[in-house]
């Protein structure tokens, strides 16, 4: 009786184990299924704004690029902010024409989507960036895009910003 009561036990908790282990695999997997989703989006959407030449227009919000010179690099920054009216689901790419080996700063794609709400924290989004440049920041001449994604009003829209320093 005992032996039978420890072999039910046994296999109860072999059963356990097994099922523990099958999960935690289909959880792997749908985490590689979903990184790969988020790395096909960014480089369609790379490959999109590549292509894009005018900034949209009536931009629902600003978008200010600003640049500082560190050493040998630049640092870009795309500022969203000021909107005019309350924007949720944000996701933003900015690229640039410049040769770099860093990935281009992005929100809501690999990460959490973010809302903009009028005089409410955060009231802006900034993506930052690095490339090499070793001239003086005043001759620098680089021409970055920014895609936006958004929801206003319960309608989803795509923005693109575009300008050249």
């Amino acid at each position: 009786m005992k032996k039978r009561l420890l072999i039910i036990i046994l296999v109860l908790l072999s059963l356990f184990i097994v099922a523990g282990c099958t999960n935690n695999k289909k959880s792997s997997n749908e985490k590689n299924t979903s990184i790969e989703n988020e790395k096909e989006i960014y480089i369609k959407t790379v490959k999109k704004l590549e292509k894009i030449k005018t900034s949209s227009e009536e931009l629902p919000f600003t978008v200010e690029v600003k640049y500082d010179q560190i050493k040998d690099e630049i640092r870009y920054q795309v500022i969203i902010d000021n909107p005019k009216e309350e924007i949720k689901g944000i996701s933003a790419l900015a690229i640039h024409n410049k040769q770099t080996d860093d990935v281009f700063p992005s929100v809501g794609i690999f990460d959490k989507k973010v809302n903009l709400i009028p005089n409410k924290k955060p009231s802006g989004v900034i993506l930052v960036g690095y490339f090499p440049y070793e001239g003086k920041i005043n001759n620098l001449d680089v021409e970055v895009k920014v895609y936006i994604s958004y929801k206003m009003n319960k309608k989803e829209y795509t923005s693109y910003y575009v300008t050249k320093k």
